[in-house]
């Protein structure tokens, strides 16, 4: 087909070099960058009358490289009468091999036909076609209903309207856009068993491209759950909101969505997510990856940039929680008369069980009653001192804890005591080993047994065995203590040390330190022995989200997987660091809890820089009213900028100097910081309350001017906070008459 080393699975376009297609010349060529297409067009080829002219078809994605297209250009479609391509994205998708393609076929004389890949009109894209406007449509009509047959309608009627061939011409056949799809597996019996929705695309329903679906709802099915599967032509179809209403509404306890991109649009303030909200379940966004099963085992990075974007970022602003790639692309079949390879996903077996027990554990959280459920709340503790105990960046994460320790006893949760205070609940843990060294001879208050950590330990691949005896040696014959604070059905947990101690800091985010056992040790006591049905992590940012391993679409040798396993996760984490957050919603299936910065307040000027401030408007008001005095002023202002050496920085021997020293005050004086930290659940009050609306308001945003900016238009001055010399005197700029 192509003259590249054969690759396991199939050509995968994240390689590089450069691909020549090996095709033998023929009268209708058809190029798609969708294998879907194609996997309907070899369906196609079955049902054309015989002696039908040869077809030949490729993937665009096999045709990025100039020379690639220039050579498949010279050996294949200077030899066609009739190309149809196919382009999602647009023109700019494959300008170069566009413009080839146009050559060539003004050259030939041949017949050229290019329409969208998608339901959207592109006129301009059409344009290029040497063929009515009229017969391109009913091209475009004929692929956007899909299916082999209408493929097959398709090429029958192109044959006959532009090759000369006497076939009999059908009309495109209408299929539902959006439909139920009925995986082939055993019904469960249970009438009343917990129902799980799948969304999937209906191209690949169609194509029967559905092996990962059917995969995921028999693994399903095997826990007592019952699939409910609902295909689309897209997420934007317009009724799709109503047929998830009417399909899942009231139904469903969780939603594994199989779809690409977002339904929340982005051409908007905020993006809709309003349907998600009116479902009200978890949905999680289950992947299926457009690379190949051996480029994954191989990446660190996990996807390419590709699938990060379509299956992991966009998604990702509808607010789904990120699971794991359950399938990849391989090579279904070598078509012999499209001499193109014909591609499918392939499912992942332990990936869909993954998913699978994902959604079963979200369904058992939902359906235990409130005092039976088990929840572990765990604290950051970096590095391993009392003194830095429960830290989280812009929380009070002591006081944040019993805000939600509080909330769980007044909906219901077994909390027979709390603490009152964020001090009293760190006096309450300090009675305890906390992986403070200096306190390594307080008692630990539970304990994982040896033998269970070892069972665990010897059912681990190989390869992560081996990697935690080099690194660590040995699991301890001895049981692990296990650090935190029993509360009834809550446990406040301490997360344990990351690896060596005597330099945390080099190794917190270091991508290959294998956690130590009594890391691992850790999270299975909460799992197996504990019994929680969700972590909380509190506070950015813990650790398990920086353990080795993929950067997304985890596998079973990664290890924030085998720490945590398919625990619902949830993370309250700072608004200010989307960052940073990812990590955890790509690599432990977090769903991230934005909370507040903490409150914001305008930094001022005390002590010498307040005398300062005083003396640089005395020496303005003197320049206006009684200039000999100015030399005086001037020398006390040289004599205190020396004394906090800011003469550094301004030699203050011309006015341009003083208005550089003015400016710097004022930045300093302007500047936004911290006044205290935030405490989850609450809202600043007083002087608080007060001083954060303003620091949000002072500066403009998407559409709206900051507070100062629309005082000063008011005023008729053109100024921008975020752009203004603040050296600059006041009504320089004023449009205003006096």
């Amino acid at each position: 087909m192509h003259r590249i080393a054969a690759i396991p699975g199939g050509w995968d376009p994240s390689q590089a070099g450069v691909i020549f297609l090996e095709q033998d010349p023929a009268p209708v060529v058809v190029l798609t960058a969708a294998d879907t297409d194609l996997g309907a067009l070899a369906g196609a080829m079955q049902l054309l009358p015989e002696g039908f002219p040869a077809v030949r078809a490729a993937n665009l994605l096999q045709l990025q490289q100039p020379l690639s297209i220039d050579d498949y250009a010279e050996t294949v479609l200077r030899q066609a009468r009739l190309i149809l391509i196919r382009l999602l994205g647009g023109r700019a998708y494959w300008s170069y091999g566009l413009e080839v393609v146009k050559q060539v076929a003004a050259e030939q004389g041949s017949h050229l036909i290019v329409i969208p890949g998608d339901d959207r009109p592109d006129w301009d894209l059409v344009s290029h076609s040497t063929v009515s406007l009229a017969v391109a449509d009913r091209v475009w009509q004929y692929w956007l209903e899909g299916g082999s047959e209408n493929v097959a309608a398709c090429l029958t009627f192109l044959a006959t309207e532009l090759l000369g061939y006497p076939y009999p011409v059908r009309d495109p056949q209408v299929l539902p856009r959006l439909g139920i799809y009925r995986p082939s597996i055993p019904p469960v019996q249970d009438a009343a068993a917990p129902k799980v929705g799948i969304l999937l695309y209906r191209a690949h329903v169609l194509a029967g491209n559905t092996e990962p679906v059917d995969q995921l709802a028999a693994a399903l099915a095997q826990r007592g759950l019952q699939p409910l599967c609902l295909y689309t032509y897209g997420l934007q179809e317009p009724d799709l909101p109503q047929a998830i209403r009417d399909h899942f509404g009231g139904k469903i306890e969780v939603l594994l969505n199989t779809t690409s991109f977002s339904l929340a649009r982005l051409d908007r303030d905020q993006p809709d997510v309003s349907l998600w909200q009116e479902l009200d379940v978890p949905v999680l966004q289950v992947i299926l990856s457009g690379g190949s099963r051996p480029s994954w085992q191989a990446s660190p990075q996990g996807l390419g940039a590709r699938d990060l974007a379509m299956n992991v970022a966009l998604p990702e602003v509808d607010g789904r929680v990120i699971s794991r790639a359950v399938s990849f692309k391989t090579v279904r079949q070598a078509d012999p008369w499209l001499q193109t390879e014909v591609m499918a996903y392939e499912a992942v077996p332990d990936r869909v069980e993954f998913v699978a027990e994902s959604a079963a554990r979200w369904v058992k959280l939902r359906r235990t009653p409130i005092p039976e459920r088990r929840l572990a709340l765990i604290l950051a503790n970096y590095p391993n001192r009392d003194g830095r105990l429960a830290n989280g960046v812009g929380l009070d994460t002591p006081a944040s804890c019993v805000q939600i320790l509080q909330a769980l006893q007044a909906a219901g949760y077994g909390i027979p005591h709390l603490p009152q205070s964020g001090d009293e609940l760190i006096s309450w843990l300090t009675q305890s080993y906390t992986y403070d060294p200096l306190g390594s001879l307080r008692p630990a208050q539970q304990f994982l047994s040896a033998q269970i950590y070892q069972e665990w330990f010897r059912q681990l691949p190989d390869g992560i065995q081996a990697q935690l005896i080099q690194q660590w040696g040995e699991p301890s014959p001895e049981d692990i203590p296990v650090v935190g604070l029993p509360l009834g059905q809550v446990f406040i947990g301490i997360q344990p040390p990351r690896g060596y101690d005597r330099d945390p800091a080099l190794n917190y985010h270091a991508p290959d330190l294998v956690p130590p056992h009594e890391y691992l040790a850790f999270y299975l006591w909460l799992r197996q022995v504990f019994g929680a049905q969700a972590i909380v992590h509190v506070g950015k940012h813990g650790n398990l989200e920086w353990l080795p391993g993929k950067g997304s679409a985890l596998s079973a040798e990664c290890y924030p997987e085998i720490a945590l396993g398919p625990m619902p996760h949830f993370y309250p984490f700072i608004v200010n660091d989307p960052g940073e957050g990812s990590q955890a919603k790509r690599r432990a299936q977090a769903v991230i809890i934005d909370h507040l910065t903490p409150p914001l307040t305008r930094a001022e000027l005390y002590g010498p820089l307040a005398e300062l401030e005083r003396l640089m408007d005395e020496y303005v008001q003197a320049e206006q009213l009684d200039p000999k005095r100015c030399p005086l002023i001037r020398a006390q202002i040289q004599e205190l900028a020396q004394t906090e050496h800011l003469h550094e920085q301004f030699n203050l021997e011309t006015e341009e100097d003083l208005n550089r020293l003015d400016g710097y005050l004022c930045e300093l004086k302007e500047s936004q910081i911290r006044d205290g930290l935030h405490i989850l659940g609450r809202i600043p009050t007083g002087d608080q309350l007060i001083d954060l609306l303003v620091a949000l308001a002072r500066y403009p945003g998407n559409g709206q001017l900051g507070l100062t900016q629309a005082i000063a238009q008011d005023w008729g001055w053109e100024w921008d906070p975020l752009t203004a010399n603040l050296t600059d005197p006041w009504g320089t700029h004023s449009t205003k008459p006096e």
